[in-house]
């Protein structure tokens, strides 16, 4: 159950990298922290992926753990 709720909130921030971080959105860095933060959204978008991906392997991870102990 832990690691399904670990999932969960990796994906969140995954979803927030990739979606949510996005210039037009709220709490966006620009808005945020100010115009000269930077411009460089391709890291967020890598750095998104990668933790959607992970979140998805440890979702899964979850549910062998679970179906193993059940029998």
């Amino acid at each position: 159950m832990a690691q399904r709720v670990v999932a969960v909130l990796v994906g969140i921030v995954g979803l927030y990298l990739n979606i949510w971080h996005s210039n037009p959105l709220p709490f966006n860095h620009r808005v945020v922290f100010g115009p000269d933060l930077g411009t460089q959204h391709w890291i967020h978008s890598i750095i998104g992926l990668v933790l959607l991906v992970l979140a998805a392997w440890l979702w899964f991870r979850a549910s062998r753990t679970m179906m193993a102990t059940t029998g």
